[in-house]
């Protein structure tokens, strides 16, 4: 387990505003790039926080060198032998020690200017937690220039640049988009101090939502992006096994429990929304789960049972009616195949 924070760092006068935390695994020939981007813009005030998670490469020596580098500004903790992404977001929430945590996966990239436009933003409305839209990179032969390359993807579909205290407001602007990866979502260490992600399972973003979401009274989106997010082979769904399928499987029962459980009751927009993405959801692993495996058969359907008890029709007639015919149709067609709908 990485090194506990001391009574003395705890204390110190002068905490940082702002913990940035990068998992780090297999990620040598991007973790330059990443730290790079981040420390030419830091300034005082960040701490920028490193987990090397057993990396099999040299991406632990690419981190010390960083530390070395940059000694008031990066900290290197390590497991002592691989846990996965969950577990490692786990042990860096523990050690940060910023008034807002910012978690950066180690092949990705902070864009120009993000640090002082969140800074400058926290500073004049200190909302709970910050939504901010990323651009989408290629790979590619050549370096990277952050201020040409790439294209913007929405992480909310909502009101920008307004502070918003509407909880239902944000559930749905959250999962219209179908962006639930947590390096959008810059939040208090107070918002996510009650926040775990499910150790040892995939789709741990998804999971955690609506605890983030439930320690949340205050929340702000900005239309900039900030994050260069790098779009590169061996990402989770590329292959889906039955340990990621399952995963899958509970992550989003624990979204769809998670949000029907937090105090008051969701919106019309809101409850429509997190129908339509579980439905999608489970459309995806009609599609992708590995087949036959009678086990998560048997659970899928008494899951969709369990959410949408008089059954999937009036979900999918409701999609047609926003006009959204062939996202209904696959959905439609990928269940009926499987038997679940």
């Amino acid at each position: 387990m990485p090194a506990t924070r001391t009574d003395a760092r705890r204390m110190t006068a002068n905490p940082p505003w702002l913990s940035v935390l990068v998992p780090v695994y297999d990620v040598e020939a991007y973790l330059d790039a990443c730290l790079q981007s981040v420390l030419a813009q830091a300034g005082g005030g960040v701490e920028v926080i490193l987990l090397d998670d057993a990396s099999p490469d040299g991406s632990a020596r690419v981190a010390a060198e960083w530390r070395e580098r940059h000694p008031h500004a990066v900290r290197v903790v390590s497991l002592p032998r691989n846990a996965g992404v969950a577990s490692a977001r786990n042990a860096l929430l523990a050690e940060a020690t910023g008034r807002y945590v910012w978690f950066l996966d180690a092949d990705d990239l902070m864009l120009p200017g993000a640090i002082d436009a969140l800074r400058t933003l926290v500073q004049r409305h200190a909302p709970d937690l910050v939504l901010c839209d990323f651009r989408v990179l290629r790979e590619s032969g050549r370096p990277y220039d952050p201020l040409r390359g790439g294209w913007r993807r929405a992480s909310f579909s909502g009101r920008h640049d307004v502070l918003s205290g509407d909880r239902s407001a944000l559930v749905a602007g959250l999962l219209e988009e179908r962006q639930l990866h947590a390096w959008s979502k810059i939040a208090t260490a107070a918002a996510w101090r009650e926040v775990r992600f499910p150790d040892g399972h995939y789709f741990e973003d998804m999971a955690v939502v609506p605890q983030l979401v439930a320690n949340i009274r205050t929340w702000y989106y900005t239309r900039q992006p900030w994050v260069g997010y790098r779009q590169r082979g061996g990402s989770i769904l590329a292959e889906m096994t039955p340990r990621k399928a399952g995963d899958m499987l509970l992550a989003v029962q624990a979204l769809h429990a998670g949000l029907l459980g937090l105090p008051g009751e969701l919106s019309a927009r809101a409850r429509s929304a997190l129908d339509y993405f579980c439905l999608r959801t489970f459309a995806t692993l009609a599609r992708k789960a590995p087949h036959p495996d009678d086990a998560l058969e048997r659970d899928c359907r008494a899951a969709l049972q369990r959410m949408f008890p008089d059954g999937v029709a009036s979900l999918l007639g409701d999609a047609r009616r926003r006009g959204w015919w062939l996202r209904a149709r696959r959905a439609s067609q990928a269940l009926r195949a499987r038997g679940w709908a």
